[in-house]
């Protein structure tokens, strides 16, 4: 049914948005190292800086509370509508409505940027150097990640074989040919994107937070082993997903199953990536009492708290100061290709995207046939 393309996009979109949320605005952030972007200071706290701080903290995060909101009940409202080809263009814009809470992090992170220069807190510190542990520290174990993927190719060329008849489990399919090779395939690239992100995490530069080599060391290694669990254990939902689905889908294909799929995958995905923050968090307070240096005050160098700009800086990855993860040092060569590639390919997509709608060329998406094309069907019906 047609219903299955909403529920799948509305299981995607709403919990993207709470986790955005959270991520981003905590309660209490005035305790946490950074505030929007911003490298917590002691002196947030005295005075009559303490109330402006709450003040902009509190402002931000009702906005960012209403965007989100506003975002779950779109997807609520969608998810009773038949999928045309606006209602599919809406969901899509809506996907890119998640970012717009990027707008209270951003006027949150130029408000205390400001403060910052009300209360004459200038940039100062040092930039400290761990030479002992320069390259030593890593947390990926590099065939766990690859075993996974290599259990999809194997199952994409099962995929393949079975769809051409070179292999026969079943007399008849329950699935239309060429849906296992389409679906198989389409998480084995999803497996292959994961592994240049999983390397690029476990390379960043290693943070120094104290004069003791081994503190750096446990707490680097403990960041990079949050990252690098959290994407094996996504690529392992991926292979075991797609090998138990594509098992299934030879002989039983409908809309139960279809349904339960994706909702344990979502909620694998939702679970994984909740456990890594938690994780990350509870290494971050575990070290905020081994940090012994004055760090530098770097954060003129992040645009917004979002956008790291540093043309001193070698490096092309650099940990997020909004989200989870990495991001690029867009005065980095690689940095600024990687960035204008991104925006043209999100602007072209939106574009597009609209231009269909409105020109009615976007019958692949229309309420005949469900998101990713005709060729899947259940016993002859069409989804």
């Amino acid at each position: 049914m047609n219903w299955i393309v909403n529920l799948v996009l509305f299981i995607c979109v709403v919990p993207s948005a709470v986790i955005m949320f959270l991520l981003g605005f905590p309660k209490n952030p005035e305790k946490k190292k950074m505030i929007f972007g911003v490298r917590n200071n002691p002196r947030f706290h005295e005075g009559e800086a303490a109330g402006k701080v709450l003040e902009i903290t509190a402002s931000c995060r009702k906005a960012a509370l209403i965007i989100t909101v506003f975002v779950c009940l779109m997807s609520i409202v969608l998810l009773f509508l038949p999928p045309t080809r606006f209602t599919v263009l809406a969901w899509t814009l809506l996907v890119y409505a998640l970012f717009l809470v990027a707008i209270p992090f951003g006027k949150g992170n130029t408000e205390l940027k400001s403060l910052k220069k009300q209360l004459g807190i200038t940039r100062k510190g040092v930039v400290y150097a761990d030479l002992t542990n320069t390259s030593a520290v890593h947390g990926l174990k590099k065939p766990w990640l690859i075993l996974p993927n290599a259990v999809c190719l194997a199952v994409s060329v099962f995929a393949i074989l079975a769809d051409t008849g070179v292999i026969k489990i079943a007399e008849t399919l329950a699935c239309e040919r060429g849906a296992l090779t389409l679906m198989s395939q389409s998480f084995l690239f999803l497996g292959i994107i994961i592994i240049p992100i999983a390397f690029m995490m476990d390379n960043v530069k290693n943070a120094v937070i104290s004069k003791d080599s081994n503190i750096n060391a446990n707490y680097n290694r403990a960041k990079k082993k949050c990252w690098a669990d959290l994407l094996v254990a996504t690529s392992w939902a991926n292979a075991l997903y797609v090998a138990v689905y594509t098992v299934l889908c030879m002989f039983i294909y409908n809309d139960i199953v279809l349904v339960t799929g994706v909702l344990v995958y979502t909620l694998i995905l939702v679970s994984c990536v909740a456990i890594g923050v938690k994780t990350q968090m509870t290494v971050e307070k575990r070290y905020e009492r081994d940090t012994d240096l004055e760090l530098l005050d770097d954060d003129d160098y992040w645009i917004l708290g979002m956008f790291y700009f540093n043309p001193n800086d070698t490096r092309l990855n650099v940990e997020k100061r909004f989200g989870y993860g990495g991001t690029v040092n867009i005065a980095h060569p690689a940095g600024k290709v990687i960035m204008i590639v991104t925006a043209v390919l999100l602007l072209a997509t939106i574009g597009f995207l609209i231009w269909a709608a409105v020109s009615g060329n976007m019958d692949m998406l229309s309420v005949n046939e469900p998101f990713w094309g005709p060729a899947i069907r259940t016993s002859g019906q069409n989804l």
